[in-house]
């Protein structure tokens, strides 16, 4: 009967550890898939990304030609953090058999408060207003882009930079006002052009400097109306611009610039009417330049100058719904650089755009615009889509 009685007990001993152990790894089991859980959901909470942007086709006839074109750019958008903010764009664009793919911007934003934000990278030039708000295809409503702010082509005023900025809004009673202060690389003066023309020019969005000097620059707008549809900025941009150690060392650049924004549906024409406009100066000290064609020296007066205004209207409270979605849009701009052959004068150019846009909805357009240059007339088709 003891014997019976102690078999019993072991039987019931090993039962109670197996059932301990089995209890046990269950519930580091669980435990183990909670912490993962939490780790999880942190991570998805605080950690947000955004793949957005836009493409555009279309095609341009001239006299002489016709060119179609293509493009696509992805904008890369990713929150690590609340306070944090990293954004990319991709430009990939059809030139001939090839594809270009070029790096538009990539830059973080850390929100300090609700009234300033430090950001740090190559950025869109907040010189103005159409560099950084207006250049893309399908926010741009015109296929073309006026004279002296074509990012590709010798531009009046700088297009992107590569530093720090340190922006945001400040409210003023009933009006607004916001800024942006920005250290980057600068532009770099060409000393070395092919062409007589080249000399002089500034250079922009370098990713390595060529002095120790850094640009400084702004943009203050103010909105005086409490509905803030009136925006009034002015941009400046001062720093040297010449290779250290070479006779250029000293020379600088002051760049100024003034824009107006206005939006609002006005009732006596039944319709959104939009206005943009911006005017650009540079000016470059002077400086000693080498002709490549016979090696002489010249020098002139290194000033130039772009504006543009632009106006459209959208009868958005038209009883049809074909008119709603039409636009009318209307741009001059015009062009000022120095004649360097003639230091007396300077070479002008004047541009007409008129455009009609329909748009499909918000993020979709198609635009017709015919464009009227001296010796450079243009009729443009274009399908713009932000995604």
């Amino acid at each position: 009967m003891k014997k019976k009685f102690l078999i019993i007990a072991m039987a019931n001993v090993l039962l109670f550890s197996a059932i301990q152990g089995f209890t046990q790894e269950y519930n580091q089991e669980n435990i183990d898939s909670m912490i993962q859980a939490k780790i999880q959901s942190q991570v998805s909470g605080n950690s947000k990304f955004m793949l957005t942007g836009y493409m555009f086709s279309g095609i341009q006839f001239t006299k002489d030609a016709s060119t179609a074109t293509a493009g696509f750019s992805p904008i890369f958008l990713w929150k690590p953090h609340q306070r944090i903010l990293v954004e990319a764009e991709l430009e990939t664009e059809l030139e001939g058999t090839e594809t270009n793919i070029g790096l538009e911007y990539i830059d973080a934003s850390f929100f300090v408060n609700k009234y300033m934000t430090i950001r740090a990278g190559k950025f869109l030039s907040p010189f103005g207003i159409f560099q950084d708000r207006l250049h893309p295809q399908w926010i741009n409503k015109i296929p073309s882009v006026p004279l002296g702010y074509n990012h590709d082509a010798a531009p009046v005023g700088p297009t992107s930079e590569i530093g720090f900025d340190l922006r945001g809004g400040i409210p003023l009673g009933s009006a607004k006002m916001n800024y942006s202060f920005y250290v980057v690389n600068g532009p770099q003066l060409n000393t070395s052009g092919a062409d007589v023309s080249e000399n002089g020019q500034l250079m922009y969005a370098s990713a390595e400097d060529n002095n120790k000097d850094k640009a400084f620059g702004g943009r203050i707008g103010l909105l005086p109306l409490s509905n803030s549809s009136l925006e009034i900025g002015a941009s400046f941009q001062t720093g040297k611009v010449g290779e250290k150690e070479t006779e250029y060392e000293n020379v600088k650049a002051q760049q100024y610039a003034l824009d107006l924004t206005y939006v609002y549906q006005l009732d006596f024409i039944k319709g959104l009417l939009d206005v943009k406009a911006q005017w650009n100066w540079v000016n470059v000290d002077k400086a000693d330049y080498i002709n490549p064609e016979d090696s002489s020296a010249y020098t002139f007066d290194n000033k130039r100058d772009a504006a543009f205004v632009q106006a459209a209207y959208r009868p958005t409270m038209s009883q049809s719904k074909f008119l709603k979605k039409t636009e009318l849009v209307f741009r001059y701009s015009n062009l000022n650089v120095p004649d360097v052959i003639d230091v007396k004068s300077k070479m002008k150019s004047t541009q007409y755009t008129y455009g009609i846009n329909y748009w499909y909805n918000w993020r979709t357009v198609l635009k017709l615009a015919y464009q009227s240059q001296k010796d450079n007339n243009a009729f443009y088709i274009q399908l713009g889509v932000g995604f």
